[in-house]
């Protein structure tokens, strides 16, 4: 697969809701790889959640005693906490490389928490909407350069929006209908069509969910450039916060739905 980096800064394609067509190629792609990925990244999951839990921790208590925090120390949690937040992205490229479709559709995800998801992950410019909504007091030119950088980030996500749109109206499309429906089967010598139709527009999903985490992780390197560190710190913990809450909310939501009454978090 060509560099993701590389794609997404000469042509930067990002999405709304995800087709029902493109969630049900889920179960058209291989069974080994759903199996492998699936219970892996759930167990890495969940036990990521638990760190983030712990860095929130970190981060409220610095932010509690900021008269008693120096730079450095500041600094340095800022660095574990986006190392932690790094750890996740490459954990979930290994997921959606074996099955993208699997990944825009995750089964370890609440049906509450799969609502927020844009292209396998947040919406890039949820990160903006949380640091203006943190109460910071900003400079005139922070407000500036926070403008000016949330509207190169809707650009950024139309233009992925328009570029999987077309990929939406090709699965749509009457012969790609018939192609996926024959994955796997061989009907007239037609197997190795059908596959390899499926498998390039893995591809093109895949790259889109890579740019989709380009523009993501873009956007958030440089609202932290815009920010003091204090300013970070606090939205690191926001962001954070929003994070676990939907979570919580989501397994809750289920558990009432099956009445199970024990539920551990998150």
């Amino acid at each position: 697969m060509t560099n993701s980096n590389l794609v997404c800064y000469i042509n930067p394609y990002p999405h709304g809701s995800i087709s029902s067509q493109f969630l049900q190629l889920n179960t058209l792609t291989s069974m080994d790889h759903l199996t492998q990925s699936q219970p892996d990244f759930h167990t890495f999951l969940r036990n990521w959640m638990i760190g983030l839990e712990h860095y929130l921790h970190q981060l409220l208590h610095h932010l509690e005693f900021l008269d008693q925090q120096d730079e450095p120390k500041l600094k340095q949690l800022i660095h574990q906490v986006m190392t932690h937040y790094h750890e996740y992205f490459l954990a979930k490229a290994q997921v959606y490389r074996q099955n993208v479709f699997l990944a825009l559709s995750p089964p370890w995800f609440s049906s509450y928490e799969r609502t927020f998801l844009w292209l396998a992950g947040f919406r890039p410019g949820l990160a903006i909407r949380v640091v203006k909504s943190c109460g910071l007091e900003f400079t005139s030119d922070q407000a500036e350069m926070l403008d000016r950088l949330s509207v190169e980030t809707k650009d950024g996500e139309k233009m992925i929006t328009d570029r999987l749109a077309r990929l939406e109206r090709q699965v749509v499309a009457p012969p790609m209908l018939a192609l996926t429906r024959m994955v796997g089967k061989e009907v007239n010598g037609f197997v190795n069509q059908a596959d390899t139709a499926v498998d390039r527009l893995a591809e093109d999903m895949e790259v889109l969910v890579e740019c989709a985490d380009y523009l993501r992780g873009k956007t958030v390197a440089k609202v932290m450039g815009i920010l003091t560190t204090t300013q970070i710190v606090r939205f690191l913990a926001a962001m954070a916060q929003l994070q676990l809450r939907i979570r919580q909310w989501g397994q809750l939501r289920e558990a009432e739905a099956r009445g199970d009454a024990n539920l551990n978090l998150p």
